[in-house]
């Protein structure tokens, strides 16, 4: 596959917007990162499964909720097939030894990250475009409610990103059409969802009646294990300091 690294519109935030350091073990990884950031093809699908934990402009944009609508547009009317094989073919060369496949077993939380986004971008777009029956996006709604930030809580959990205990989303149907996306994908283990959607399960039926959503993973398949970067409670105190600092 050829990289195409023509240049694209600057007004929609990208992943990785800081600086990416210098904690790589591989001297191949910091190039396969500034090459896959500079392809604008990759640029097009304004990927929202990386730019939920790696991008601090997407963090600033969803303290508004016009802000963010804007950029799900972006990221919702794309060629959703070709941009997810363009991410399934970056996530199988992160891995490569002459990439960052070192970092990548070592755990580097940042290639951890961008696997794992990557891996994640078809259950992440299938949950971030539902919309409410007022039309406007689900993801936009929970991101934007400062009065129940746990709303956004659901959307990290195809990142690997457990659902911190105690968390109650609202039941709405919002949440029912997230957890029911995201619930289709946790039959493939080389998905973070399928690690996560349990648990996060049995506390939203808790809270909105056992039989709201699926409680259980749908039926296994076989498949290579996905990297584990921070979890338990350090990924959930992660997240909880995320949100944190959108609604202060």
């Amino acid at each position: 596959m050829t990289a195409d690294t023509s240049s694209t519109s600057t007004s929609l935030p990208q992943p990785f917007d800081t600086s990416l350091g210098s904690n790589f073990t591989s001297p191949g990884c910091p190039t396969f990162f500034n090459d896959f950031l500079a392809n604008s093809t990759f640029q097009s699908c304004v990927p929202l499964s990386l730019l939920l934990q790696t991008s601090s402009g997407f963090f600033q944009d969803t303290a508004s909720v016009v802000r963010t609508t804007q950029v799900l547009d972006a990221s919702c009317n794309v060629n959703v097939a070709a941009c997810a094989s363009l991410m399934d073919y970056y996530a199988t060369e992160i891995t490569k030894d002459d990439n960052c496949g070192p970092d990548y077993h070592m755990n580097n939380p940042t290639v951890v990250e961008a696997y794992e986004g990557l891996v994640a971008y078809q259950p992440v777009y299938q949950a971030g475009c539902l919309k409410a029956p007022s039309g406007s996006y689900c993801f936009a709604n929970a991101i934007t409610n400062a009065s129940s930030p746990t709303d956004s809580y659901p959307y990290y959990l195809p990142l690997g990103v457990a659902l911190p205990g105690g968390s109650r989303p609202t039941c709405n149907s919002c949440l029912k059409m997230t957890m029911n996306a995201l619930w289709g994908y946790t039959s493939n283990s080389t998905q973070p969802i399928s690690q996560t959607y349990s648990d996060a399960a049995s506390q939203v039926n808790i809270n909105c009646g056992p039989t709201f959503i699926n409680g259980t993973n749908a039926v296994s398949r076989s498949g290579a294990s996905v990297a584990s970067g921070p979890s338990g409670l350090s990924t959930a105190v992660a997240l909880l300091a995320i949100l944190a600092v959108l609604f202060t």
